[in-house]
């Protein structure tokens, strides 16, 4: 009885991407394993055996199933940050200073410029500006009236990804980009540990220090990033690529490209219920001063996104169920002079932007004459949407309820 047990338990709690051998006779072992130490743990608590088992049946059938629950509209999230994309380049495309100084050192391969700011924006990003402001909300426009800021001092990556998942800055153990595990719990962890989203919630990103932000060896999420390979055969063609592929910022930072790749493919293979991709050249190319790269990575990943987006349209799971949530970590300087640079003392460094598509966000389009909207908002909204209250002990930003149409008959979207 107990080997049997234990063997349904591991069976039923079986995760492929965990497994250390990616081989038939490595994942016998791996249960084997296994098996012995939950038969040597229920001998010793004989009591356990029977809800332990129930358990994992039970979150094994959850995690097959199509959701039900019509409570709330929104039964998938994915969350999308873009590192570094300033709100100026989002709500008026290129700028014209430094197009002008752009064009006369190179010649761009793609042309951005039009005398009109929301021409500039559309052809920069059409799919942000034809899809989700005609079905969803932008925020963050200040020439209309509408702002959103982040709250932590530091106006970098890690403190900005933080407050975007932790729902609160922590400017006392959080100050610079080094691979320290985070101390915070955040919202996809906490998702992530609730009993219908058990192994549902992964994050795929390009930037390597992804795994210390959320901090990964917690558990409750799966997390890639970088250059590190999906442990699963069916990843194979993907993780050879990893030899392959132009390294232009070292092991840093794994081209978007193949990021969104992975994160397409382990959408139709595992059906997530929380998706995180983390798009990382918008700031590497904007660090380097290389505005025309800068733009032409900000165009490819609104292509990327459009990807992802008609997945999610295709797919009988995910059709109408979906709420998809794009942001940005940081903002940067507000002249020629400091648009390339993110810190404490660069003015514009804080202020950052948002957009929602989904089927309880009205679509109201581009946002004006709002109250202002802050980063640490982001984690409680995100838990909102699933029908979860976060609230960690740390005081958190409150939800922001335009994005949620409570009452409101879910919108049917295209």
């Amino acid at each position: 009885m107990l080997l049997l047990g234990s063997m349904v338990h591991v069976f039923a709690q079986n995760k492929l991407p965990d497994f250390e051998c990616p081989t038939i006779a490595g994942r016998m072992v791996t249960m084997a394993l296994r098996a012995h130490k939950q038969m040597t743990y229920f001998r010793r608590h004989p009591i356990d055996l029977k809800s332990r088992v129930c358990d994992s049946l039970y979150e094994k059938w959850r995690s097959h199933e199509l959701v039900q629950d019509d409570e709330h509209p929104t039964k998938y999230l994915i969350i999308i940050t873009l590192d570094g994309m300033r709100w100026q380049e989002v709500f008026t495309g290129a700028d014209s200073i430094l197009w002008q100084e752009t064009t006369t050192k190179t010649r761009p391969e793609e042309n951005f410029w039009h005398t009109s700011g929301e021409k500039r924006r559309e052809q920069l990003l059409p799919f942000l500006w034809n899809e989700v402001a005609e079905y969803g909300q932008i925020y963050g426009n200040r020439f209309k009236g509408s702002s959103v800021s982040v709250t932590n001092r530091m106006r970098i990556s890690y403190p900005g990804y933080n407050e975007i998942f932790t729902g609160h800055p922590d400017d006392r153990h959080i100050k610079l980009n080094f691979k320290i595990p985070n101390p915070n719990p955040n919202v996809l962890r906490f998702i992530g540990e609730r009993k219908n989203f058990r192994g549902r919630v992964a994050s795929f990103a390009s930037w390597d220090v992804f795994p210390s932000i959320l901090n990964a060896k917690q558990g409750g999420i799966y997390v890639n990033a970088a250059f590190e390979p999906v442990r699963k055969n069916c990843f194979f063609s993907l993780n050879a690529q990893l030899e392959t592929v132009s390294k232009p910022w070292g092991n840093r930072v794994r081209p978007d490209s193949l990021t969104t790749a992975y994160a397409l493919q382990y959408l139709s293979l595992n059906q997530p219920r929380v998706l995180h991709l983390g798009l990382g050249e918008t700031d590497e190319y904007a660090h380097e001063k290389k505005y025309a790269e800068y733009l032409e990575a900000a165009h490819a990943s609104d292509r990327m996104i459009r990807q992802i987006w008609e997945f999610v349209q295709s797919s009988p799971v995910y059709r109408n169920k979906t709420t998809l949530f794009i942001t940005t970590d940081h903002g940067r300087g507000n002249d020629a002079a400091t648009w390339h640079k993110h810190h404490t003392w660069v003015d514009g460094a804080e202020e950052i932007w948002f957009a929602v598509m989904g089927p309880e966000t009205l679509p109201s389009g581009e946002i004006q004459s709002s109250s202002p909207q802050f980063q640490n908002q982001f984690a409680q909204t995100f838990a909102a949407f699933l029908g979860l209250d976060y609230l960690p002990s740390e005081a958190i930003g409150e939800k922001i309820t335009a994005l949620l149409g409570s009452g409101n008959h879910p919108i049917t979207q295209r």
